[in-house]
Formats: structure tokens, C-alpha cells, sequence
């Protein structure tokens, strides 16, 4: 599969824009020499006007300009992790270069696995087809990666081929963009450094030292995960002194941190340095454009907590633990033991057992299990025990499963990965060292739970079922691994999964292999590696087996699953919410206090005083006169008198008042740990007055699709071939050289494709089959169809190929949209039952309360509903849902929310989609004969539904529509007195109104016009 880039999504393009714009009226001299980039008048007057206008809807603790101090200009550019920062940074070359003729660009990054991740995207076919076709960029880049050398003492030195490229490459050369990647480790005065060394045998432009001769090329320089490259930061000094560019362009989701201030006054600020756009973890949530978090944890078996710390150690002798531990009382106990070495940790506590004290030094020991411990180290008995650990792969196993089934339903398939994070290489990979008992226990858990889904699958998911016994047949393809490590390792079966994992996004996202054969490689096991600069889209659960500390960012954990996820088809999946599930252990159950501490410290509070509309609507929620809410708010410290918000305590207001603030809905970050399942009791009486359209939403529903003209079809066929759509077969290579040359060993790693369409060729009869499979078209209209193409274009033998029958089926399916919406319609599924649901059992009658009350929301609101609502309790999930509920309509005859997953309605772009509440609403004549069904969408106005979702709303009706005109067969046992007796209950059934409800609609407007519309 290919990844689909989108080309003019809001939030990539307008950073661009604003960058791009910074030059407006800039003096931009040619350069003097065939090997620079053009000269930026740095002083211009017209930069700091422009970054002023640029900032002026930043916070005003974001703004401020910077310009002179320096010899170059600093850009910021704030992207959360997940929202495609490589994708802007690299249209971002291509557009400087576009409009100002830029050449030459450096791109720093901080690790190994960043710099594969984004070689890996700069070089790919289709990202380079993206930016030259879709885009239309007239250039290509060429990726020079800077890669370290050894050499023998006194054997000469040759200039790496990539710096010599970068460099000699003249401007003259307009049609390709010369881009260095260099990871930090290369940026800094070392001996024998690859910048900086002196003893090369050769110079280039008549530099004998790399690093002036990059230099020379005044080159822009774009610095990817800024927080790792502080000012103070030796490399940043470097980046200063030695490469010189003209432009530092700093893109990340978190930057490094600055003080200002003396003494009292002394306080810790982000160090931006003239930012331009601020796209923050807040704005990332809102905007829908990343993953939900959900996270969780296994609770201790006992909630006895053993807490350890180690006070002290000497070199070979002894370790002090401190134990501590809660009475009856709950009151600590302390109490302290020396451990030698050999000794157990179970010695400590029986949790421990298994664990003994390999090494001593001066301030860390050696655990057996692989650990390393300081002087003052905290620990948890639980956290090390191998019982907790199986309990959390259970755990994490429990999440990923429950999300790849309903991934699975899906008319295009999402491949569902889960990322595991360890701390120790030899539990996981084989080894002559010790028993890898992680991979162990994966593996026996995944056997376990690998069978309870098989024996889940019911009849309409043999795929799934099929893709689940491919994984259990073969258990060791499930999962990969990447560590530092591996970096040089020679054995083959670990560097095929590194391959995979850091260099082929795409293999990993594949359900199928090359040969149409399952891909079931879909759990992934790294010791951190993977913690920053690596992300796959289609990550959907992390678990944390053991504790990375309090210390580390919040953010920067999850950003690994933040992206939203990509279909089989390679197309990202929008208008849709998604959820992370996040499993650590219990040391960090205060997790989501933590994110969201990060999250709203990432989010500039403005707001001076209280206003007085915020205080009338605490005491609405309330109950309250605005005068108790005011005696409220000063005697908890959160106001003063005048109205004054008091800073210090603001968090604390912000928590418990979050409806007047601009507060992230509770469901995009969730503890599933406290959002236990809430009893919501259903009001029997309300039931039975909406019974029928419940039953009718139960139903269950398939589409179907009437006979398109032939020669719709020949003509479909035959564009998507002739207009260039699919692209030749290319396969990504890696390839990684050693050489002597004249006593000096070069190491070299090159990145690159080969045409693989001669191996890969389909005998054509092989190739019609295929093709008709993947589109349901019968084989004698495909071949009219390419023979209709070859009339127009030359059609070579290396088109049939597998890849091409995967390209043509996506692009297919694109190009017969519109005459699908012309001939779907809907049908029952057949031998199929509504009851039980979510509301009731399996004889039809109520439940006492809603199965899974989460369906309903996360967020609840005190109070008692009104008598016209479905259940006794208020849960939301958003604001414009907790407006429906509270809404006193009196033509209401009941309403209640729909709870999550009742109903999908399939579409025929293979999405699905669901309505949020029900309505049974009284006629003119006062008699409740209107239902209505609503869908809440988060959106302003109706202009900002694209035409997709208008065509969904026609949908819902049509299906409604031919729900009223043929009826319901509802069959159910009634379990009353003794026995069952069988009762089939044949009704015709109801018209049911679909609409869909945006942000500044109100539910009373629509109630009274589809009653006006009924007379």
C-alpha cells in the first residue's frame, strides 16, 4: 500500500503560508557564488513588520521579535506531534525554493530513528510523486545523509560522497533541491568528527575541512524536536559558529525551556524565538486532528503499595533499601535493610521474588532482570513483579483487540498496531545471557487470547476470523522488536524487523503481504527507542511495562499514537474520533492529571477577571443565587473581591469549573481507572413510548448496489489507466557498504528504489482475475477496458503487475463515487435478531439499567433530568449534547441519547457513521407521531459539511425510507410464567426523520420546523 498525502488541509498549509510570507519586501540578493543559496537581507525592517502581523493572534507571552542580535534570523514553528510536521517542513523546502530560489537545506535531527523516519519520507515514491503531480513542484529533492566513517590510523581520508554532492551542486541546477540530513551527533567539535576533521586528502571548493565548506553554501537549516537542541546546548553553539546558515527554521511540538528573572523574580519560560504559528497539544485535541487518550492501569491485587527507595550503597558490599508501607491506620511505616551482592530482592517483599542483586558500584546496582538502580531511586514491590507484568499484556491485549475488531468491520480495513515499551533488551530478544521472559509471556498470553476472539467471531466476520488464525498458526510474525542495539546487529530475522519497523511504514500498515499473504506483524516492542521523532498512524494502544519515571513528559510518551489512522487504502481517516489507549502501571496512576497539567500549561490563560455571564451560568449549573457563587469563589481562593482571577489557583478553578472555560471535552483524555462503569438506571415508562423507533435504530442493515451501465464501467476502467494515476513498480532498498579504499574503511548506507515490475509481473489472465476481485467488475469488462486504454496510450508489459492491481483498485473506487451514489440502496440482513441491546435483554423488555453506561458519554452533569428523558442520569460528551438534554421542549413526548456503537450506518465510500440522540415528538393535533432522529456534528455551520456529508444525510433517510415502506420482523422469546413461548411481532414500520444538528443550532429550532413540516 501507499500512504495518500492530502494537499490542503488547514493547519499544514497556513504555517507555510506564514513562513513563505515573512519575505514580503525583504531584500533577497543573488548569490555571488554557483554554490550558495540567494543572501537574505537579515536587517530588513520589513521582517519585523511581517513577523508582527504574523503574531498577532499568538498570546501574548508567544510574541516578541527577534532580529540583529544574531548573524542569522530564527523561525519557530509549533506543531504537535501527530499533525504532520515532517510533511510541512518538507513542502516548506519546496516552497522557499519556489518563490526565492533557496537551494541548499541542512535538517538537523536529534536521533537515529528520527533520521530513518524522515529519509524514509523524502525518499519514498509516492511522496516524491505528491509533491511533483498533486503539488506541482517543478524540483526534486536529493537527500544527502551525513553517516559516520572509520578509518585506520594514517591511511588517507576521503570527503563523503553525500557532503561533496551537497556542496558542489551549483544553483545553476534548477531543477533539483539539495537537502542534508544530519542527526546530532555529527553537529559537534570532536577529533575525528565527520564536520570537522582536517585530514581529508582532498578539499572541497578549497575547503579541506566539510563543516566550512557547508558553510560556504549559506544553507537554511531546519531543526526537527527543537527541545533537544537548547541554546546552551554544545550542539546548538556549533550550529552557530561552525555551519553559519542564514535561516534557522525551529519545528517541534515542545521547545526548550529558558529562565528570566533573578532571585524571587526568577522563572522558567519557553524559549521561542520569533514564533509564527502555534498549533499546541490544546488546539491538536479540539481540532479533532489527533487520537483521543485513554489511559489505564491494573490495579494492585491487594492495593497494599510497597514503596522502596535506596538511601545508600557502597562499592561491593551493600545496598540500603528504605521500606515503606501503610498501617491500619493508613499512617507510613518505615523500616530500612542492607541487601548484599547475590542477595534477592524478595528479601523485601515476596512481590520480588525471582530478582536478585547482580552488581554493586559506587551509586547504581545491577538488577538480574536487567534494571538499573540509583542512589535514591523510588520503586513499587508490584511494579518489578512478573504477575503485574502478565497482567498488563492482558490488559494491553484486552484494548488492542477490542479495537482491531471494530477496525476489521470496516469496508476499508484499518491495520490496528500496539507499541509496547520495555527496559530491557534480554527479556525480550533471544540470548545467551538470561531466559527472555517477556517475549515469553507475550507469547502465551496472545495464544490465550488469540483463541477467545476466534471462538468470538460469529458469521459475518470470516475475514477476521481468518486473519486471527494466521496469527496463532505462526505467533513469532505477530510481533517485532527495535532497540539501540540493533543499530549493529548482523543476524538477518532482526534486522528484516528493524527494516520493517523504521524504514517501511507502508509493509507495516499492509493487512497483505507482496504475495497476497496475511501481514500479522502488528505488536512492536522497543526500550524507548522508539520514544521520540518515530510515530506510525495506525499505533492504538501503548503499554508501558515498566515505569519511565515522573520526570518525563506526558506529551512526549503518547505523541507516538497521536496520528489519526489510514485505511487499507492508504487514505487518512478524518471526521471521525478516535481513542489511544494508554496502559502504564499504577506509580503513574496520576497520569491524566499530569497530561493535562502539560496540555493547559501548554494554553495561555488571558483572562483577567471573571465576567459576569461565567458567574451566572456557575450558578444555573449550580442552583445558586450569583451572590453565593461569589462568597463561593473568594472563600475558595479562586477570585478576589473586585472579580480577579488569582493565578496560583487558577488550575484548581479551571478543574472544577470547566464549563466556563476553554476545557478539552472530558471523552478526548479519559482514566478509564475512575470512569468505571456508572449504573445509569432507564426509565421503563419512557422506554415503552420510544420501543418502536429503538427497535427500528437495532435493526440490522447492509448495502446494495444495482447494475451499473457496462459502459460506465469500460470508460471508468480505461481512465484510470490513461491518465497516469499508477504509478510503475518501485521497491525500497537499503543498502549499507563497507569498503577499503587506499588503507582507509568506508561505512556507507544508502537509501534507494529499484524498478521491481520484471519479478513482479502477472501472466494478464492472472491479472484480469485479480483486478475483478478487488473490484467486482467481471473479467470481460476489465479487458474491454484496457483494451479501450491501449488505444490511447502505449500500455508496457511491466504495467501487470501487483501493485498495479492494488493502485487500480483504490483509484477505482475513487473514480465510480459518483455513480454509486446513483444506484445504493439498502437491505435488511437477513436471520437476524434487534434484542438484546444496550437497553434491553433478549425478550425485548427493559433493562433496569444501560449495559455499558460509558456509551453515553463521559461527562455528567448533577442534577435530575426532565421527566421526558430516556435515563435518571445527565452523561455528555460535548457541549452541544448537554444543551440537547437540559432543553425543556414542551411537543417532547420522550427523547433520549443513543448510546454509542447502537447503530452504524455503512456507506459507500466504506465509512461508517452514527446518530447521537432520538426524539418521538408530538404533532399539531398534540399526538406523538413524529420521530426524529439527530445527529450532533462538530461543526459551526452547515456550509462547513463537505459534500460526502451531505450525501450521508441522504443516506440515513433513504434507509429510513425503506425501513417504513417494508416493514419489521422482529422475532423474540417472551420470558414470562413458566417456559418461553414463542412470539413473532410483524408491524410495518415507522417514518423516522434523519437530520444532523451543528454547533450553533439549537434542538427546539429543529424540533419546531420538522413539526411545521408535518401539517
Amino acid at each position: 500500500m501507499e500512504l495518500i498525502l492530502k494537499r490542503n488541509l488547514a493547519h499544514q498549509t497556513i504555517p507555510i503560508e506564514r513562513l513563505c510570507s515573512i519575505f514580503s519586501n525583504v531584500g533577497i540578493q543573488k548569490p555571488m557564488k554557483g554554490i550558495e543559496n540567494p543572501i537574505i537581507d537579515i536587517k530588513s525592517p520589513y521582517i519585523n513588520q511581517n513577523i508582527k502581523r504574523l503574531q498577532e493572534d499568538l498570546p501574548s507571552n508567544m510574541q516578541g521579535v527577534s532580529q540583529g542580535e544574531v548573524d542569522y534570523l530564527n523561525i519557530d514553528i509549533k506543531m504537535e506531534t501527530g499533525t504532520g510536521k515532517t510533511y510541512v517542513y518538507t513542502k516548506a523546502i519546496y516552497e522557499l525554493n519556489k518563490l526565492y530560489g533557496f537551494k541548499k537545506f541542512i535538517v538537523a535531527v536529534p536521533s537515529l530513528a528520527i533520521k530513518a523516519g524522515t529519509a524514509n519520507f523524502m525518499k519514498i515514491q509516492s511522496n516524491i510523486n505528491h509533491f511533483k503531480n498533486v503539488c506541482g513542484y517543478k524540483t526534486e529533492i536529493k537527500l544527502r545523509t551525513v553517516e559516520s566513517i572509520k578509518t585506520k590510523k594514517g591511511s588517507k581520508k576521503y570527503v563523503p560522497n553525500s557532503i561533496r554532492d551537497f556542496v558542489t551542486s551549483s544553483n545553476l541546477q534548477r531543477n533539483t533541491i539539495e537537502v542534508l540530513l544530519v542527526n546530532m551527533q555529527h553537529l559537534k567539535d570532536s577529533k575525528n568528527g565527520v564536520l570537522v576533521r582536517d585530514d581529508y586528502d582532498s578539499h572541497i571548493e578549497g575547503y579541506y575541512r566539510t563543516i566550512d565548506a557547508i558553510s560556504a553554501t549559506r544553507p537554511i537549516m531546519i531543526i526537527d524536536e527543537p527541545h533537544r537542541f537548547s541554546r546552551e546546548n554544545a550542539t546548538f553553539k556549533f550550529i552557530e559558529d561552525k555551519v553559519k546558515p542564514q535561516l534557522i527554521i525551529r519545528f517541534g511540538a515542545t521547545f526548550p525551556s529558558k529562565f528570566i528573572g533573578r532571585g524571587r523574580n526568577k522563572v522558567e519560560v519557553k524559549d521561542y524565538n520569533n514564533l509564527i504559528f502555534d498549533l499546541n497539544i490544546h488546539k491538536a485535541f479540539e481540532q479533532n486532528l489527533i487520537k483521543g487518550v485513554a489511559k489505564e492501569h491494573v490495579e494492585s491485587p491487594d492495593n497494599g503499595e510497597e514503596v522502596f527507595k535506596i538511601l545508600t550503597m557502597k562499592k561491593g558490599e551493600f545496598v540500603r533499601f528504605q521500606k515503606t508501607t501503610l498501617n491500619e491506620q493508613n499512617q507510613p511505616v518505615k523500616t530500612t535493610k542492607d541487601l548484599k551482592i547475590h542477595d534477592s530482592l524478595s528479601l523485601l517483599s515476596p512481590k520480588l521474588s525471582g530478582i536478585t542483586i547482580d552488581g554493586i558500584m559506587a551509586s547504581k546496582i545491577n538488577l538480574s532482570n536487567g534494571e538499573e538502580k540509583f542512589t535514591g531511586d523510588v520503586f513499587f514491590a508490584d511494579v518489578f513483579a512478573t504477575s503485574y507484568v502478565r497482567e498488563s499484556i492482558r490488559l494491553a491485549l484486552k484494548r488492542h483487540f477490542e479495537t482491531e475488531r471494530e477496525n476489521f468491520k470496516r469496508k476499508f480495513k484499518i491495520k490496528t498496531l500496539a507499541l509496547f515499551f520495555i527496559d530491557d533488551i534480554y527479556s525480550y530478544r533471544d540470548n545467551d545471557i538470561k531466559e527472555p521472559y517477556l517475549k515469553t509471556i507475550f507469547e502465551e498470553e496472545l495464544r490465550k487470547k488469540l483463541r477467545e476472539e476466534i471462538d468470538k467471531c460469529n458469521i459475518f466476520e470470516l475475514d477476521y476470523r481468518k486473519y486471527l488464525e494466521e496469527s496463532l498458526v505462526n505467533i513469532k510474525e505477530t510481533h517485532a522488536g527495535y532497540f539501540s542495539q540493533d543499530n549493529v546487529s548482523t543476524e538477518e530475522e532482526i534486522e528484516k524487523e528493524v527494516n520493517t519497523i523504521l524504514f517501511d511504514k507502508e509493509k507495516l500498515l499492509s493487512l497483505v503481504d507482496g504475495n497476497g499473504k496475511a501481514n500479522t506483524t502488528r505488536f512492536i516492542f522497543s526500550k524507548w527507542t522508539l520514544k521520540e521523532g518515530w510515530d506510525n498512524p495506525n499505533i492504538f494502544t501503548i503499554a508501558k511495562l515498566r515505569s519511565s519515571g515522573s520526570d518525563n513528559s506526558k506529551l512526549q510518551e503518547i505523541g507516538r499514537g497521536l496520528r489519526l489512522p489510514v485505511d487499507e487504502t492508504g487514505n487518512r481517516i478524518e471526521n471521525e474520533t478516535f481513542t489511544l489507549n494508554y496502559i502504564v502501571d499504577f506509580t503513574e496512576k496520576d497520569f491524566v492529571k499530569k497530561l493535562e497539567e502539560e496540555i493547559y500549561g501548554e494554553t495561555s490563560f488571558e483572562q483577567k477577571a471573571l465576567t459576569f455571564e461565567q458567574i451566572e451560568k456557575i450558578a444555573t449549573n449550580k442552583g445558586l443565587s450569583k451572590e453565593e457563587v461569589l462568597i463561593d469563589l473568594m472563600g475558595k481562593g479562586y477570585i478576589s473581591f473586585d472579580r480577579e482571577i488569582k493565578k496560583d489557583k487558577l488550575q484548581e478553578f479551571i478543574n472544577e469549573y470547566p464549563e466556563i472555560f476553554n476545557k478539552l471535552d472530558k471523552n478526548r483524555i479519559r482514566d478509564r481507572n475512575v470512569d468505571k462503569n456508572k449504573k445509569v438506571a432507564i426509565r421503563k415508562d419512557n422506554y415503552w413510548k420510544l420501543k418502536d423507533l429503538w427497535e427500528q435504530l437495532n435493526e440490522k442493515y447492509y448495502l446494495h448496489f444495482d447494475r451499473i451501465d457496462d459502459d460506465v464501467l469500460i470508460d471508468t476502467v480505461s481512465d484510470v489507466i490513461t491518465e497516469d494515476l499508477i504509478n510503475k513498480t518501485v521497491r525500497r532498498t537499503k543498502r549499507e557498504t563497507s569498503e577499503m579504499v587506499q588503507g582507509e574503511l568506508i561505512f556507507n548506507v544508502t537509501l534507494d528504489s529499484i524498478d521491481g515490475s520484471d519479478n513482479d509481473t502477472l501472466h494478464y489472465g492472472r491479472f484480469l482475475k485479480a483486478i475483478a476481485e478487488k473490484t467486482n467488475i467481471s473479467i470481460p469488462l476489465v479487458h474491454e477496458g484496457i483494451v479501450r486504454a491501449s488505444k490511447l496510450k502505449k500500455i508496457e508489459k511491466a504495467f501487470f503487475t501487483r501493485d498495479t492491481v492494488r493502485s487500480f483498485s483504490i483509484y477505482f473506487k475513487q473514480r465510480i463515487y459518483d455513480e454509486l451514489l446513483k444506484i445504493y440502496s439498502y437491505k435488511r440482513l437477513p436471520n437476524t435478531t434487534v434484542h438484546p441491546t444496550e437497553l434491553t435483554e433478549e425478550n425485548g423488555n427493559p433493562r433496569n439499567f444501560v449495559k455499558t453506561s460509558a456509551y453515553l458519554g463521559v461527562n455528567e452533569r448533577k442534577g435530575t433530568p426532565l421527566e421526558s428523558y430516556l435515563y435518571d442520569t445527565i452523561l455528555f460528551d460535548s457541549e452541544i449534547e448537554e444543551n440537547n438534554i437540559i432543553e425543556n421542549i414542551s411537543s417532547v413526548e420522550v427523547y433520549g441519547k443513543i448510546p454509542k456503537r447502537t447503530m452504524q450506518i455503512p456507506f459507500i465510500d466504506g465509512s461508517t457513521y452514527s446518530p447521537d440522540f432520538m426524539y418521538v415528538i408530538k404533532d399539531k393535533e398534540g399526538k406523538p407521531t413524529i420521530n426524529l432522529v439527530v445527529e450532533s456534528k462538530g461543526v459551526k455551520k452547515k456550509q462547513d459539511l463537505r459534500g460526502t456529508e451531505d450525501h450521508k444525510i441522504e443516506a440515513a433517510n433513504k434507509l429510513f425510507d425503506m425501513v417504513k415502506e417494508s416493514g419489521i420482523n422482529d422475532e423474540y422469546e417472551e420470558q414470562k410464567g413458566l417456559g418461553g413461548l414463542g412470539d413473532t411481532l410483524n408491524r410495518k414500520g415507522i417514518s423516522v426523520t434523519y437530520t444532523r444538528q451543528t454547533n450553533n443550532e439549537k434542538i427546539l429550532d429543529i424540533v419546531n420546523q420538522l413539526i411545521e413540516k408535518k401539517l
